[in-house]
Order: C-alpha cells, then sequence, then structure tokens
C-alpha cells in the first residue's frame, strides 16, 4: 500500500485515518484473499518436495501487509491542514507516522485471512523497489534529508512494534566512523535497547553498499550506462538510483560519537 497515495485521497488527518485508510485496507484484504487462494490452491507450490521433504511448512507461510511511503503520507496530510511538519524532523510528524502504524496494526491483527500465519496476516515496511518514484520506502526519513543516526533511530524505533515481519532501514555513516568503530558499537546498542530490530550501516567511503534486498558497488553503477553490465544488481541499483534518489542519502557523523554515555534517552 502506497500510504502517499491514500493520503492525497484525504480531506485531512482524521479523514485518512478514520475513513480513507480503513477502506484502502479492505482492497488490500481483498487483494491478498484472492493471490493466497491461488497460491495455496492452484499453484500446487506446497505440492512440491519442499513441503515433502519439510523444508518449508505451508502453515508458517503468511501474507506480508507491505506498506511505503509514510513520509510522504505525513507530509502530505499537514499540507492540507496548512501546515509544514516535516518526518524526521518534527516531533508532530512523528507523532502523526507512529498514529498511522499503530492504526495499520490494529487493522492488520484484527483481520482474519483463510491462509496466514494462525489466521493472520503479517504488517511489514517495504524496502523498495527500483520503481518506485517520489516516495520513500517503508517508514523511512527521506534521502538527503536524514538527521544524524541517534535522532534517526530515535525517530524511526517507535514504528518497530508495529512491524512483526519487519521494518529494513538503511543508515549512511561519514568514514570518520572507521577511526572509531566503538562509536558504531554503540550506536547499535543503544538502537537495540530502544527496541529496534535491524538495520543496515553503509559506510561513506565504501563501494560496496547495500540498496534494499541487494548489495551494489557505486562504480558499476557509475559505469553502468556507458558499459552496461552482466550483473543484474548493477542495473537494478542504476533504476533505483535514478527513479528513487538513493544516492542522495547522506553520510552522518554519529552524534556524541566520543561519548560512551551519551544517552538515547
Amino acid at each position: 500500500m502506497n500510504l502517499k497515495e491514500v493520503a492525497l485521497r484525504s480531506d485531512n488527518a482524521e479523514h485518512f485515518l478514520a475513513d480513507v485508510l480503513p477502506e484502502y485496507c479492505r482492497i488490500m484484504f481483498e487483494l491478498i484473499e484472492a493471490r493466497t487462494a491461488f497460491l495455496h490452491e492452484q499453484s500446487n507450490f506446497f505440492g512440491s518436495f519442499l513441503v515433502q521433504e519439510e523444508l518449508i511448512y505451508e502453515d508458517k507461510f503468511a501474507p506480508m501487509y507491505g506498506i511505503y511511503g509514510m513520509a510522504e503520507a505525513v507530509q502530505i496530510l499537514f499540507e492540507k491542514q496548512g501546515q509544514s511538519f516535516q518526518y524526521g524532523r518534527d516531533a508532530e510528524a512523528a507523532k502523526l507516522s507512529y498514529k498511522i502504524s499503530e492504526t495499520l496494526a490494529g487493522i492488520v491483527e484484527s483481520t482474519p485471512v483463510t491462509y496466514g500465519l494462525n489466521g493472520r496476516a503479517l504488517l511489514h515496511s517495504q524496502a523498495g523497489i527500483s520503481l518506485d518514484k517520489e516516495v520513500t520506502p517503508g517508514v523511512r526519513i527521506p534521502y538527503g534529508t536524514e538527521p544524524d543516526p541517534v535522532s534517526y533511530i530515535k525517530t524511526t524505533v517507535k514504528h518497530h512494534q508495529y512491524y512483526p515481519s519487519g521494518i529494513s532501514d538503511i543508515l549512511t555513516i561519514d568514514e570518520t566512523v572507521k577511526n572509531n568503530p566503538e562509536a558504531m558499537y554503540n550506536l547499535c546498542k543503544g538502537a537495540i535497547a530502544l527496541g529496534m530490530r535491524e538495520f543496515t550501516a553503509n559506510v561513506n567511503s565504501n563501494d560496496l553498499v547495500r540498496v534494499t534486498g541487494y548489495m551494489v558497488k557505486l562504480s558499476d553503477i557509475a559505469k553502468f550506462k556507458d558499459q552496461g553490465s552482466r550483473t543484474n544488481t548493477t542495473f537494478l541499483g542504476s533504476e533505483a538510483a535514478d527513479n528513487t534518489g538513493i544516492l542522495d542519502r547522506q553520510p552522518r557523523v554519529i552524534s556524541q560519537e566520543m561519548s560512551p554515555t551519551y544517552d538515547f534517552g
């Protein structure tokens, strides 16, 4: 579900939460029922050797209820109310984003599905694909507007409780962290203590970086348009660079990185 598009169809935040979002959730569940029925009843996927040899179990499969575009949705809803709060910068924007996640979680947890894990789908924050344009993956802060890593984590970590099938996030860290690896260690410890389940850290000076679910060399992306590539991920990385702005990620120095007693709050 593209939350940006749902917000564009709403009058304000209250209308979004009370009426428009639940209606699009209903449509999403119709799609989930149709797609899972095909998978379980017609595709014969669960009649394969994977099940017969107990490599996978049909009753442990669950549809992931994926969302993206949280940042744009929040901004649009505030603009419709004559306000300019920005996700990742303003507390008011963060609070609205948490309310959206809480509402989504409540709907997903209370809606039965025929082929789910214990009869339910699992809410998921999508990492994004290379075809996404002018919309931010999952609940990430938009590329190019990221605050320092500690502030980033303190903004996004409160979403993790609502997404049992995961939140993908990528932080780009300034290369000075190589001289102070303990700062990265403390950042990870603090993030986990606050409730963050996982994130990826790219060091700005590294050539090999994670885009979403794959790795790519920045040097290969730079050469791709002229030379092409036999590596699928290079094509996807180049497309993501053009469409989604992944190369606009801001390298940040870890706040208070020389202080092992930094208060994560």
